[in-house]
């Protein structure tokens, strides 16, 4: 006889969760921009191959966020993030026997396959185990972890990691045993809700039937493109702003250190905005005021000086804090998704939204050769598009104010 998971249980499956979000996503994934320079460096590459290699990895989401928030919904969070956490590890460490740009894309697809399924997977943990305004508080806190994990990555990878390690390489392995490792702890310490609504359907619902049910339906698509162009603009800058930087002036450590201090902000917005968003009951306003931020800041960013530099970082990682645990929970307040459908709804979005994350990094940084700047105004622009289509997203602001359990 299966033993009752203890009511705290479920804090015990979130920490889990943050910990997957915060590696895969976070270090694993985020430790590459500011090793950028050594890679570039060391396989001879230029700005736009750079720009390329940064989009092999939402350019897999575009294959693997639908089919992993399928695999979610039909065989349980377990059994997913146990495969994605050991696959991770395994196509994480590939990328650093890379001496090419052609195998450095190709193992950064690799393992974008499974950066890129992470956010279409871990947010149906979150719905399964909380509800009502805890909802939005655990997916708050996934994206702290992430936050976590990217201010340890950019912090330490390239100024303090590569030296010690003897690499950009060793870095990259050091950060790839984590995944597996976490993978095995999922594996023998995880378990599912019990008899949720989730896991008594779950195993009544095919892919068809899961597929056919979440396309139909209009706020899903215009979720996922608004993501599409917040996830294009945030994907490009990440990638970028090192890079931008140190062309610039910046020494080394002070273009690292930009990337922490965006992902720091970011780690202490994220609560705030999203109990804001429960205080005025809108997610839509709270979109609305992180993306506009985020797009004046991104146009106006290299017509600024250092100071204001900082200040753009600082205001618009504070206010963007919030938009992935916002879209995540506007989709699971969607009705007829909830818990049953949220990871094929969530995969739906996520694919729409990888096209733009691996299209915009390398346009926007081939325009370098037009100015250096350019890129940022590109993605400016396309941070911008997302806040119209909030307009056309119905949503309903008393839902997610009611505990349900």
């Amino acid at each position: 006889m299966t033993k009752k998971p203890g009511p705290n249980y479920r804090w015990y499956i979130l920490i889990l969760t943050m910990l997957a979000y915060a590696i895969i996503a976070g270090v694993a994934r985020m430790c590459i921009p500011v090793l950028f320079k050594q890679i570039s460096d060391d396989l001879g590459l230029s700005v736009f191959q750079v720009g390329v290699i940064w989009g092999m990895d939402p350019l897999a989401g575009v294959f693997v966020g639908l089919p992993a928030g399928l695999l979610a919904d039909r065989f349980g969070v377990k059994r997913t993030i146990t495969v994605l956490c050991i696959l991770a590890g395994i196509f994480s460490a590939l990328r650093g026997l890379s001496n090419s740009f052609v195998t450095m894309a190709m193992t950064m697809f690799l393992f974008g396959l499974m950066a890129a399924a992470t956010p279409s997977i871990v947010p149906k943990v979150t719905t399964e185990w909380f509800s009502g305004k805890r909802l939005g508080l655990a997916n708050a806190l996934l994206n702290i972890a992430w936050s976590v994990g990217s201010i340890l990555a950019s912090l330490l990878s390239a100024t303090v990691l590569s030296p010690w390690l003897g690499g950009w390489r060793n870095v990259i392995y050091f950060f790839s045993a984590p995944a597996v490792l976490l993978g095995l702890l999922w594996w023998f310490t995880g378990k599912e809700p019990e008899r949720s609504q989730s896991s008594i359907t779950r195993g009544q619902i095919s892919f068809k039937q899961s597929l056919s049910h979440v396309i139909r339906m209009k706020q899903v698509w215009l979720i996922g493109i608004a993501t599409l162009f917040t996830w294009g603009a945030s994907m490009g800058f990440l990638g970028y702003l090192p890079l931008y930087l140190r062309n610039i002036g910046w020494s080394d450590a002070a273009a690292d250190s930009a990337i922490t201090v965006f992902n720091g902000v970011t780690l202490i917005g994220s609560i705030p905005m999203v109990l804001l968003s429960d205080k005025l009951k809108t997610r839509k306003g709270v979109l609305g005021l992180s993306l506009g931020a985020l797009a004046v800041g991104l146009i106006a960013l290299p017509y600024i000086n250092t100071i204001g530099v900082w200040l753009m970082i600082g205001i618009c990682g504070f206010l963007r804090s919030g938009t992935g645990s916002l879209f995540n929970v506007m989709i699971f307040e969607t009705k007829s998704i909830g818990s049953t459908y949220g990871g094929t709804a969530i995969g739906l979005a996520s694919t729409i939204s990888m096209i733009g994350a691996f299209i915009a990094p390398g346009l926007g940084n081939s325009l370098d050769s037009v100015s250096q700047g350019a890129p940022f105004v590109f993605w400016g622009i396309l941070a911008a598009l997302a806040v119209p289509v909030l307009f056309f997203i119905k949503t309903d602001p008393n839902k997610s104010l009611v505990e349900t359990g």
